[in-house]
């Protein structure tokens, strides 16, 4: 019975209010806390328990779960109130949740009466049928222990997910389990357990076999700022539904990628191929007789990214499965898979292959030669072949050029539905350090205390991408502040007085900002000499990665960062000191500084570069290294000597 709530709904009660069970062990509690004495509280028990029946020619998945807390700290009450997560694809039933109150020597148990349904808030979601179902625990405090217990039916086997060991409270017991009727083969794989901490056992029961999983004594994740998604490094379970034979029938579900392909297959059949007479009205003013193949696929991306407002949309099955290329074009609106669609049908009318192709983002860790099923992708682009080159278009990312994937599927393994039997999985490329850089040439002399200038930066790459989404379609007041943050250096007494932006709706060439600055009270003058730090601008001065980290950190793309700055001597000086050119490199990341004396002026070169998008645990000391080696590059000053006092 699947729950249905517009308010409030008492969905489970106890048959008496209150009652009591168990007996409260004070001194096991005393020993937990001195266990754990900086938490709050613990997970006694975090269980999954999966069960898998062959019903006919069809599976049926049922899911029980059981979370315990036990609660340590006069601050616990932050996890008194939970929730669980719902769809259509997963039906939540039987949900009970109780406190165990100790009093004296026993726990008195106080159910949670009431269930509240709300939808997912989340703006970046037009329509989503997933749903919360909150609810508060009663009389939390020290000693007690919260008790959840539910059924999860999912309504699609192949949908079966991963189970993560830790959580972001210790745990006592992590434990997966999944039992299955013989005739039914599975895959289970263990992913980041680097200190062997889960354990494995096999149960034959005669018609039915378990596999479980268990862990015990787990800390809890720990969350650091630019790491990936924990799925990254935590430990977790991956099962998959291979096949299940019936009656002298075997019925493949996730045994290869064909098999996935072949289900994915059914959900674009026809879409391609569809006749829209209002696709064909677009294409006849958009492309001209004599465009070459290049310059019609060109325009085609170029106007849905313009013209179709990417706006994510989950309902079910729907999630899944793009609405045909007529519907969009109407609506001027569509998820990622309906932009992918009209993509793909537009280039076909106009007699121009392109592919729907499934892709997971950066944030999913699996690939689908390793991993073949829905757990590794989320996302829908279309590809285009030309002369073996591959162009992944992905038109939700609404500034990337027609060369440029998104950043977000870089190295990511796309399955391209080349048609209705036939695909290929092919990488998308991580784009190279050159392509993304961010160029800055600027002019300046020294004034009355102040550094005066002139300057062009540009951005070509993700850069351009990145700072489009600030730069266009804001207010002028908005704009101004962001142009000041990002030509901002010296110090917070940095100005920008004009300014003006060129190629920002142009995706093929890079933005450029030409602008006029000044900074105050910059640089010391003393008796008849000039200090002045030529480094201005500290790139990842401030990227030092802490001793005790253990994730990665993640970039969202590789970058090249230039910069010329050519210093005009002030009348009457000579250079005293000149800083000597420093470098360093190595494969995760570089810089150089070279400063050459010129007649009249001073001209500094630098460029810093990040070649990685993650920066793994073992090259953490050749990064610090790196930076160590800038912040003491960045401290080397100028001396400017007056000659004619």
């Amino acid at each position: 019975m699947r729950i249905s709530i517009r308010s409030i709904l008492v969905v489970f009660l106890f048959t008496s209010s209150l009652g009591f069970s168990q007996k409260f062990d004070e001194k096991q509690f005393v020993a937990y806390k001195a266990k754990y004495p900086d938490e709050q509280a613990i997970f006694l028990k975090y269980y999954q328990d999966v069960d898998i029946k062959i019903d006919g020619d069809s599976l049926k998945v049922n899911s029980h779960y059981t979370r315990e807390t036990l609660h340590l700290g006069t601050q616990s009450n932050v996890y008194a109130k939970d929730g669980i997560y719902s769809s259509s694809l997963y039906e939540i039933q039987n949900i009970s949740a109780k406190t165990l109150v100790p009093e004296k020597k026993k726990y008195k148990s106080i159910p949670v009466t009431e269930f509240k349904e709300s939808y997912d808030k989340n703006s970046s979601v037009f329509y989503d049928d997933s749903k919360y179902i909150n609810f508060f625990y009663p009389a939390v405090q020290p000693g007690a222990r919260t008790v959840l217990k539910y059924q999860h039916k999912l309504n699609e086997a192949r949908f079966l997910s991963s189970f993560l060991v830790q959580n972001y409270l210790p745990v006592e017991h992590s434990r997966y389990s999944i039992t299955v009727d013989k005739g039914i083969e599975l895959r289970l794989e263990v992913l980041n357990d680097l200190e062997g901490q889960v354990r494995q056992s096999k149960t034959d029961t005669g018609d039915r076999i378990i596999y479980t999983f268990e862990a015990f004594g787990v800390d809890n994740l720990k969350v650091e700022d630019k790491a990936p998604p924990i799925r990254h490094t935590a430990p977790h379970i991956m099962p998959f539904i291979k096949s299940f034979t019936t009656n002298g029938k075997t019925t493949n579900v996730m045994s290869s990628p064909a098999d996935l392909y072949s289900w994915y297959s059914t959900w674009i059949d026809g879409l391609k191929e569809a006749n829209h007479e209002n696709i064909k009205a677009i294409l006849n003013e958009l492309i001209e007789p004599n465009d070459t193949e290049i310059e019609k696929v060109k325009k085609v991306f170029y106007w849905v990214q313009e013209n179709i407002k990417y706006i994510a949309f989950e309902d079910g099955m729907r999630g899944f499965i793009p609405h045909n290329a007529s519907y969009v074009c109407d609506k001027r609106y569509g998820d990622c898979k309906d932009m992918a669609t009209i993509v793909v049908n537009m280039l076909h009318e106009a007699g121009i292959d392109a592919y729907h192709t499934w892709i997971g983002t950066r944030d999913i860790p699996y690939s689908y030669t390793e991993y073949a099923s829905p757990m590794v992708d989320n996302h829908m682009i279309a590809t285009y072949i030309n002369d073996d080159q591959y162009y992944f278009l992905d038109a939700t990312s609404q500034y990337s050029s027609f060369q440029l994937p998104s950043a977000m599927i870089q190295g990511k393994e796309a399955l391209i539905a080349l048609d209705k039997d036939k695909f290929e999985i092919k990488q998308v490329p991580e784009i190279g350090k050159e392509i993304n850089l961010r160029k800055d040439t600027s002019y300046y002399t020294l004034m009355d205390g102040q550094v005066k200038g002139s300057g062009t930066l540009t951005l070509h790459g993700y850069p351009k991408v990145y700072n489009s989404y600030k730069l266009d379609k804001t207010s002028k007041i908005a704009t101004d502040k962001y142009v000041t943050k990002l030509l901002g250096r010296g110090s917070n007494k940095f100005f920008v007085d004009n300014y003006s932006i060129k190629n920002l709706e142009n995706l093929d060439s890079p933005i450029q900002i030409n602008y006029d600055f000044r900074v105050e009270d910059y640089y010391r003058e003393i008796g008849n000499k000039v200090y002045f730090n030529m480094n201005m601008e500290k790139v990842f001065s401030d990227r030092l990665i802490e001793e005790d980290r253990e994730q990665p950190v993640e970039h969202n793309f590789k970058t090249l960062k230039a910069s010329t700055s050519l210093l005009k001597l002030p009348d009457n000086y000579i250079v005293n000191r000149l800083p000597k050119n420093r470098s360093f490199s190595n494969d995760v990341v570089g810089f150089n500084i070279e400063y050459t004396l010129e007649e009249n002026s001073v001209l500094l070169n630098r460029t810093f570069y990040v070649n990685t998008l993650l920066v793994m645990p073992e090259d953490f000391e050749k990064w610090n290294e790196a930076i160590k080696e800038l912040n003491d590059a960045y401290r080397d000053i100028i001396i400017l000597e007056n000659t004619k006092t």
